[in-house]
């Protein structure tokens, strides 16, 4: 019964002459892949299988950047985590400059903050300093985006330690050679 269900939802949908824009979206009107316009909030009307209709909100998204383990300039090892904000201010602009947004902003983060962290002294490193760099790096206008930060959620200096992994051992307590 759900199948019917989903595939009356998915022809109602195909065969759909009108879609909304909400008030905090923006949508591109495409039309048979050449005539595109930029629509804010309303009700509009679309030809099936002619129009196609991309959505996106304008809201703030946060994106998770993953855990980065660099060392400073002086040898110190720093462990660093942050989360990027943004708001989307302009979609065409959008969809013109980035493929993935929220991937292309991470990787990015990512290798301005391990610009920074690599180019200074452990002294000289801190989570103000790192947000100030990436941040002055950045311009999110050129991608139609607005209201751009990045907030360091985990900041450490540690001591990192590295098991190298010789085989050599096993085999010896084991009284067997390797083959080469």
């Amino acid at each position: 019964m759900g199948l019917i269900n989903s595939i009356t939802e998915f022809l109602a949908k195909l065969f759909q002459w009108w879609f909304l824009v909400m008030p905090w979206e923006q949508a591109i009107f495409i039309r048979k892949g050449s005539k595109v316009k930029l629509l804010g909030a309303g009700l509009y009307f679309k030809i099936p299988f002619i129009d196609s209709i991309y959505i996106q909100t304008t809201r703030t998204r946060m994106v998770d950047v993953p855990v980065q383990t660099i060392s400073t300039k002086d040898g110190q090892t720093i462990t660093i985590k942050s989360v990027i904000g943004y708001s989307i201010q302009d979609v065409m602009k959008l969809y013109n400059t980035l493929y993935h947004p929220e991937m292309t902003l991470v990787s990015m983060a990512m290798g301005f903050i391990g610009e920074f962290i690599r180019k200074n002294d452990a002294v000289d490193v801190t989570p103000q300093s790192a947000e100030e760099f990436v941040v002055s790096k950045i311009d999110p206008s050129s991608f139609g985006l607005t209201g751009m930060t990045i907030k360091i959620t985990t900041f450490a200096a540690v001591r990192t330690f590295r098991l190298i992994q010789d085989n050599s051992g096993l085999y010896e307590s084991l009284n067997m050679n390797p083959q080469k």
